[in-house]
């Protein structure tokens, strides 16, 4: 191979070289920074497609799209002392890959600060508020949704120097911890025994009171039944002694006929016995009928 030939390889493969390093793609997905010697060359690119760069150049890519953070685990006091651990995460995005470059260097690192300033806002947030109010959503249900969306705000205007944006702020679990979950279910029992002792007592209490008032009923109406009765019973006896005083004005004679007749059937009933004198009164009409 002759010098001259020998020249032109060294050039073609110089600029060879020197292509590679100076060219690179930005993917649709991506946005990138141009550094120079540890500093920042220039503005981010975040258009897709074939860029340009000085050969000692490098740069540093971070990711456009919507991110996804699944926090740590955060101990919360409730409003009322209560412990609770809320399991949340949190949607966001790098807005300014600069800012994130000068503050945080990479995404790993910014998204760290970012999910400290989350749980931190998560912590001020739910601790305005009850356990009841956490778990229910309040008395309308929608408590929750309002307490993320101020998560969400406060948080995203927190990391606003970090050059990313919170989207969106979600409670996945709020548990107690492990070390009071018995003793709370003991009290919650308690209270519900409690309860339960309370609806029993008033239920014997209103047991007794229908009670009383159905025993007072009772007597009045068998009383008021009894002087009806009387009443009945009184006005069948008067007319049964106006009727045998009629009969007997009528016919005295037969009056007593029929009257002894039924002392004879009422008195001499089946296999009895009555000892009386021949001479008694109460057989004058068997002597008569000799």
């Amino acid at each position: 191979m002759s010098p001259k030939q020998l020249m032109i390889g060294i050039m073609i493969a110089a600029v060879f070289i020197i292509v590679s390093r100076s060219a690179f793609i930005v993917d649709q997905r991506d946005q990138v920074l141009v550094m120079q010697f540890g500093d920042i060359a220039g503005a981010p690119i975040a258009e897709p497609g074939l860029k340009w760069k000085l050969p000692w150049q490098n740069v540093v890519v971070f990711d456009k799209r919507l991110l996804a953070s699944d926090d740590l685990p955060n101990e919360v006091i409730t409003k009322d002392k209560k412990k609770i651990l809320v399991d949340s995460f949190t949607r966001w995005k790098i807005i300014d890959p600069l800012k994130v470059y000068q503050v945080a260097k990479t995404r790993d690192r910014v998204e760290s600060r970012m999910q400290d300033v989350v749980g931190a806002k998560v912590r001020e947030v739910l601790g305005k508020h009850t356990l009841h109010e956490i778990v229910t959503g309040g008395e309308d249900g929608d408590m929750r949704s309002a307490l993320m969306l101020s998560i969400r705000d406060l948080a995203d205007k927190e990391v606003a120097n970090l050059g990313v944006k919170v989207v969106d702020v979600r409670i996945k679990r709020a548990d107690l911890p492990a070390e009071n979950s018995d003793s709370v279910f003991r009290r919650m029992k308690a209270e519900r025994q409690r309860i339960a002792k309370q609806y029993r007592s008033e239920g014997e209490e209103a047991a007794k009171e229908i009670r009383a008032t159905a025993d007072k009923q009772s007597k009045f109406l068998l009383a008021d039944a009894y002087k009806q009765s009387e009443i009945i019973k009184g006005n069948a006896d008067a007319k049964a002694t106006k009727i045998y005083a009629s009969t007997y004005e009528k016919d005295p004679k037969f009056y007593a006929f029929t009257r002894s007749l039924e002392a004879y059937r009422k008195s001499m009933a089946r296999q009895s016995r009555v000892v009386l004198s021949p001479n008694s009164e109460f057989f004058r009409f068997f002597e008569k009928s000799k």
